[in-house]
């Protein structure tokens, strides 16, 4: 007896995919359901024109949403589906069969997927049976968000029918990376009750089987390159479920009356006549989860071009925005950042330059790093020529270790969980960069600041540090987060590099606390009278 049949599908903002999602079901549907979750697109207006009844409801999670999708549609059939997917002829023809005798209680249809600019054919991802089609009532939406799943009765069979479901996923691999963090919050929240042996034991070897078995087992090698990324990024969305699960019990575990008690701070961003990357920069801290308690620009000189871009961000900056310009005298960046020292009014700097743009958490993560009687070396993300280009002409929003044109792919993984057992003290200068380091400013008063005889190109920042490891700090690494990613430029004028490694060396062999001119010139002042305030 044959059967009428209701499509259902649920959307969020899908105007880009809805459309050819809709033509191919109306070949088979007797009335189309939509569940929107308030789309600020034109997701409506498309539905409502071919004819689909469109309800609203706010979304709880993938299962709720489509539990609820199915109540309301009004014929004994069901066919759920999503709006990125679409039948193909064979299976269209094939569940028309099935309408005019539908011998079984439910059917499965295979998915095949079209990444970026191909379908994949092997790996995790295909082949991919899912129960899609079934009579009402016979079974539940069940799983775990966000990877639901029609479960059925036991014994209750479920054929598969021929053809393939196209399912058209992501356009670029920052999409899908994109997605991958944000299922992997939604993993993990479902996962926050489970015992922490579990979590642990799953967040070290749930990965690693979940890329073997797919890109090995299950031949995703053979989709070439693609086949590569979709392993390693699943395999990064399963790690970051389990670590994000385990963060969240240790959060639950605190007390909740014990605020986080994080050190005030100044951000120092040094510049030179590069307006463009510095607008990138500033934007970047606009975005901080945590910002900032002040901003410094410690100018080396740039002309008016430089000062037109801070004036216009100091209108309506989250924090103040200072500029401390200095006359272009040559590469006089050590003088730059004392003069910048001198202006900063909180406890704890963090320093940067003006071809940097700043992770989400960088400000957080170093604040939550810092300790006492130690400063802070970070790491960055190098991007290419093509890749910074992107960004000046806004191709793109924001730069990621996804990014073609990126390198140090590592720098760009943030996980706060295993930050502290990546981390060691040690008294080094190994590895220091200017770009991305943070100190007390009271240090910083006690060592005289940067030493203003390096001009040109290299080894302020080693040499500051010399000096900080010889007054008795530890400098620690921050790993997994304090993220930044570094703008493409030409490599700078290093004829005075060699006078700058004499100075170096002098500080270290000799064991220097202190530089003759730095924030205080010593020629001409006692030592005695450096203080900080």
């Amino acid at each position: 007896m044959a059967e009428k049949l209701s499509v259902v599908i649920i959307t969020l903002n899908e105007e880009k995919n809805i459309g050819r999602c809709l033509e191919a079901a109306s070949q088979v549907a007797d009335e189309i359901v939509v569940v929107d979750s308030y789309s600020a697109d034109s997701t409506r207006q498309i539905c409502e024109a071919w004819g689909a009844k469109f309800y609203q409801h706010r979304f709880e999670g993938y299962i709720e949403q489509k539990t609820y999708a199915v109540s309301k549609a009004s014929h004994p059939l069901i066919l759920s589906i999503d709006a990125d997917e679409v039948l193909s002829t064979k299976l269209i023809s094939n569940i028309r069969q099935v309408k005019q005798d539908p011998r079984h209680d439910a059917y499965q249809l295979n998915r095949m997927s079209y990444y970026v600019n191909r379908f994949i054919r092997h790996g995790h991802w295909f082949p991919d049976k899912k129960v899609r089609l079934f009579k009402k009532g016979v079974g539940r939406w069940g799983g775990r968000n966000p990877h639901d799943q029609y479960l059925l009765p036991k014994g209750t069979t479920a054929p598969l029918l021929d053809g393939v479901l196209y399912h058209y996923t992501f356009n670029s691999i920052s999409e899908h990376a994109r997605q991958a963090n944000t299922f992997s919050e939604i993993g993990a929240r479902e996962l926050e009750e489970q015992p922490l042996l579990f979590l642990l034991f799953k967040a070290l070897f749930s990965p690693l089987w979940g890329f073997f078995y797919g890109y090995i087992g299950k031949l995703g090698f053979l989709d070439g390159w693609y086949g590569l990324v979709i392993a390693m990024i699943s395999s990064h969305e399963t790690f970051l479920k389990y670590a994000k699960a385990i963060t969240y019990r240790y959060a639950a575990r605190r007390p909740a009356e014990v605020p986080e008690q994080l050190p005030s701070t100044s951000l120092i961003i040094s510049t030179y006549n590069w307006p463009q990357a510095l607008r990138l920069s500033l934007e970047s801290i606009k975005r901080q989860y945590l910002l900032p308690n002040e901003v410094i620009i410690a100018d080396d000189g740039s002309t008016w071009e430089t000062r037109q871009l801070i004036e216009e961000y100091q209108k309506d900056f989250p924090v103040p925005l200072h500029h401390c310009w200095i006359e272009d005298k040559g590469f006089r960046l050590a003088k730059s950042r004392n003069e910048a020292l001198k202006k900063a009014r909180y406890e704890y700097i963090l320093q940067i330059d003006g071809d940097i743009i700043l992770h989400k958490y960088f400000v957080y993560d170093h604040a939550r790093f810092a300790r006492p009687g130690t400063f802070v070396r970070g790491s960055r993300v190098l991007l290419n020529a093509k890749a910074s280009e992107r960004l000046f002409n806004f191709e793109a929003d924001e730069p990621s270790i996804w990014m073609k044109g990126t390198t140090n792919f590592f720098n760009g993984l943030r996980v706060p969980l295993l930050q502290p057992f990546l981390t060691s003290k040690k008294r080094s200068i190994e590895g220091i960069r200017g770009c991305n380091m943070a100190y007390w400013k009271k240090d910083a008063f006690r060592v005289n600041g940067y030493n203003e005889a390096i001009q040109g190109w290299g080894r302020e920042d080693s040499e500051f540090a010399a000096r900080l490891i010889n007054i008795g700090l530890y400098k620690r690494n921050l790993r997994l987060g304090g993220i930044e990613f570094h703008l493409y430029h030409k490599e700078y004028d290093r004829k005075l590099l060699n006078k700058n490694d004499d100075i170096l060396h002098r500080a270290i062999s000799e064991k220097l606390t202190q530089c003759e001119e730095g924030l205080v010139n010593l020629k001409e002042h006692s030592s005695e009278i450096l203080e900080f305030e």
